[in-house]
């Protein structure tokens, strides 16, 4: 099983990927998902660049967008990782499970 079935069968997520440098290296998005996709990517990316000029260490955003929320968490200096879930999602369990898999979202 992959870290993002883990995910999944955890109820935490419906789909995620990892950005390397703000392009996607890894994606569990469908193909019916690209669309939010591209928002979320540009959206996190945005909150995330005009938070490391403002020298604050936030790693975490979420966005509610109708019945889903997008979530970004800054693994490190470049990886970005974006999940799409329920808007009711508990994001204490999504960094919660983040924290325990680093390594496993790293080796993506």
């Amino acid at each position: 099983m992959t870290i993002w079935h883990d995910m999944q069968a955890a109820g935490l997520i419906h789909c995620g990927c990892v950005l390397l440098n703000g392009e996607v290296q890894y994606s569990c998005f469908p193909a019916e998902s690209k669309k939010q996709l591209a928002v979320a990517k540009q959206a996190l990316m945005y909150v995330f660049r005009s938070v490391d000029k403002s020298d604050k260490d936030y790693d975490e955003a979420h966005i509610e967008i109708g019945d889903a929320l997008f979530s970004g968490f800054k693994l490190d200096s470049d990886r970005l990782l974006i999940f799409l879930s329920e808007h009711d999602t508990n994001t204490l369990q999504i960094r919660q499970f983040i924290d325990d898999n680093k390594e496993r979202f790293l080796q993506l």
